[in-house]
């Protein structure tokens, strides 16, 4: 397994979906300080798709905005932009001012960006973009937090759930080349959402971060649930029915199935019907874990099409 088979951005999103509040007040106290929590805040989906559609690049990230209330009854967006490559991006501070740029031109709404960056690299920190010439001149200013900052005990100590995140994204960065490390650390992680207190939906949800972004091979993965059962029924805490298990499950394959279709379309554009359809239809996760690895080296959609059929062949 490389890298591309651990799924940050629709992990991330989902989370801050999920947990908006907690996301504020884990990452930017001093903004979550502000907002007027009575009021709920909205998702605005169809209006970040009208902004980045509209931007110049081509490049796709784990972006989410809202619209909220603050406690001086101003109405201000808020636009994240979750950054998880591992090389320097140097277009990323040019992104985030056309971004923030395309929601005020669109929407004429005021908008503060945030940026989390979960690369890899410790001396890249973006936090401006400007041009301009003598007093004619551009400042685009936008906050970011660096993942890499945080200190593992201030995680270990922290009961907000996006510790959890943090960790788990760490750890799967650091266990890129290690797999048997990878399932011990997401034994580990799993481990701690039942002994840190959190209710039923906070450990199902975070279960799926986990679980989703920690990827493994087949006989890891199987180690991993082995685990998770054994521990549940020593310690009789069946927090994580059958059915939920199975439902992540099929999640997981579905990210699966998605994240073959983006990788050949990136290389080859748009892909014949009949090869999307063969893809969604595989249900072996470990046929789907090994296709992947098959969209780096394959010369055509047709060979990719031979492969599937004759893997599935084999597994049938």
């Amino acid at each position: 397994m490389t890298e591309i088979t651990a799924n940050y951005d629709e992990t991330w999103k989902e989370a801050i979906t999920e947990y908006f509040d907690s996301f504020l007040q884990f990452f930017y106290p001093e903004i979550y300080e502000k907002v007027d929590w009575s009021k709920k805040p909205i998702s605005l989906d169809k209006e970040l798709e009208q902004i980045t559609a509209s931007a110049e690049t081509s490049k796709r990230h784990a972006d989410k905005l809202f619209q909220v209330w603050l406690l001086d009854e101003q109405v201000i967006w808020i636009l994240i932009h979750i950054e998880v490559q591992s090389q320097y991006d140097q277009k990323f501070n040019q992104r985030m001012f056309i971004y923030n740029y395309r929601a005020f031109d669109l929407y004429n709404q005021p908008v503060i960006s945030l940026a989390i960056l979960g690369d890899e690299s410790k001396t890249w920190r973006p936090s401006f973009y400007q041009y301009g010439l003598g007093n004619s001149q551009l400042s685009f200013n936008f906050s970011s937090v660096k993942l890499l900052d945080y200190q593992w005990e201030d995680l270990e100590q922290s009961e907000n759930i996006f510790a959890i995140v943090v960790m788990a994204h760490l750890k799967t960065k650091e266990t890129n080349s290690n797999l048997s490390e990878r399932e011990q650390w997401k034994w580990n992680l799993s481990r701690l959402l039942y002994e840190r207190g959190y209710n039923r939906k906070e450990i199902v949800d975070l279960y799926k971060v986990i679980d989703i972004m920690m990827a493994l091979p087949l006989e890891l993965q199987a180690s991993f649930e082995t685990k998770v059962t054994d521990y549940q029924e020593e310690r009789k805490v069946p927090l994580l029915s059958n059915i939920e298990l199975r439902a992540i499950d099929s999640t997981t394959k579905k990210t699966r199935r998605k994240d073959i279709i983006k990788l050949l379309q990136k290389r080859f554009g748009n892909l014949p019907e009949s090869l999307v359809e063969s893809i969604n239809q595989i249900d072996d996760i470990a046929l789907l874990e090994s296709l992947i690895l098959e969209t780096i080296s394959v010369n055509s959609p047709e060979e990719f099409q031979q492969l599937i059929d004759s893997q599935s062949g084999n597994n049938g």
